[in-house]
């Protein structure tokens, strides 16, 4: 039985698909059987579609800046 849990370990490399074929078998399994992991599935390679046909832009410099001191702030918290 493949969980939730280790789905979720594995989406990178399912969305990636970088899955041996016996792991893709219980993946898509498991995506049978689970709606919300299916969702999730779904909105992961729906976000990455639209962020790669998005292409880059540049950001503001003081834009920029604010970002990366909140995802510093936040990366502290963590510790």
């Amino acid at each position: 039985m493949f969980s939730c849990e280790e789905f979720r370990a594995e989406l990178s490399n399912v969305v990636d698909e970088e899955i041996p074929g016996s792991l893709r078998r219980l993946v898509e399994h498991h995506l049978t059987e689970c709606r919300a992991c299916r969702i999730l599935y779904d909105s992961t390679r729906k976000t990455l579609t639209i962020l790669t046909e998005a292409g880059s832009f540049e950001l503001e410099p003081r834009v920029s800046e604010r970002l990366a001191a909140r995802i510093l702030a936040s990366l502290k918290e963590r510790d």
